[in-house]
């Protein structure tokens, strides 16, 4: 889609790229005390605070975006209405029935992709365990990794980015799926400067900065995707918190398993039947309040 206003568009994705910054420099307005590292419980704690700062003023652009008047060109052309209240364009309404089936969807499909790594933990002993551990969130780390950066990254990075974009008219679905996560994978370069010191040298932190941003590139698409076809948040939140419980997949222990015939065919099984209910899974038909066919008519 050609952009019928180049400012707009500009303007939009300038408040992507602003969400970003605001979103990383949240984390850094606190003086770091060299005695404390970024796991530090009080460290921790206080990025908490900044965070929901962050993701305050993430809304903005959403909300400017949605009271434009006039509409978009390209809204005004597609003959739909924007969302009426913030709430319903960052996909948060308190509505039951949207919240369950758009969890069941995401939560279904991230389970699936993860088989292979699911039945190598079954099999060793270690399933039961990891998960009970997960849920007793016991320390200021687990709520962050389990809690609180799912629902702050999620909430900016899909919540606020993707509708930015799209209700103003500067890309297709397509386009957000798949180019709006990289401000998603961007957040996370800002880990550098610990993985030099902690493995020694430039090399060994580019290439973990490398795998880090293709994985939440990788995730982040998905997790766009899920939020606009579902049309609410809970989906990608509980999705994304499956994900840090779950960690990177262990190829190398998937095959040299002892029994790597069955682990390695369930990581197969679980990628089929990913892409095959990746469609009907998400299918706005099922989830109430999803707005995919008026972006889609948006970004034509």
């Amino acid at each position: 889609m050609e952009s019928s206003n180049g400012g707009a568009a500009a303007m939009a994705w300038g408040s992507a790229l602003g969400i970003t910054a605001v979103y990383v420099g949240s984390l850094y307005l606190w003086p770091e005390v060299p005695s404390e590292g970024r796991n530090h419980p009080r460290t921790v704690r206080k990025r908490f605070a900044s965070l929901a700062g962050a993701c305050a003023a993430a809304c903005v652009p959403v909300m400017r975006v949605i009271t434009a008047s006039p509409v978009s060109e390209a809204v005004a052309r597609a003959g739909v209405t924007p969302p009426a209240s913030l709430v319903g364009a960052l996909g948060i309404a308190p509505r039951p029935m949207a919240a369950a089936t758009s969890t069941v969807a995401s939560l279904g499909l991230a389970a699936a992709l993860f088989l292979g790594p699911l039945t190598h933990l079954a099999i060793d002993g270690r399933l039961h365990r990891r998960f009970v551990d997960a849920l007793r969130v016991d320390t200021a780390l687990k709520l962050r990794d389990y809690c609180v950066a799912p629902l702050s990254e999620e909430f900016a990075f899909r919540a606020c980015v993707a509708p930015t974009l799209l209700w103003s008219g500067s890309c297709t679905v397509a386009s957000a799926v798949f180019l709006s996560p990289m401000c998603f994978g961007a957040a996370h370069l800002h880990h550098f400067r610990e993985l030099r010191r902690r493995r020694g040298g430039a090399v060994g932190a580019l290439a973990a900065i490398g795998a880090q941003f293709a994985y939440t590139a990788a995730f982040g698409s998905f997790a766009t995707f899920a939020f606009l076809r579902t049309g609410h948040l809970c989906g990608p939140v509980a999705a994304h918190s499956f994900c840090n419980v779950m960690g990177l997949p262990d190829l190398w222990g998937a095959w040299g398993h002892r029994r790597k015939s069955v682990v390695v065919g369930a990581y197969v099984v679980g990628i089929a039947a990913f892409v095959a209910g990746l469609w009907p899974a998400t299918d706005p038909r099922l989830h109430p309040g999803s707005a995919w066919d008026d972006l889609v008519a948006v970004g034509r």
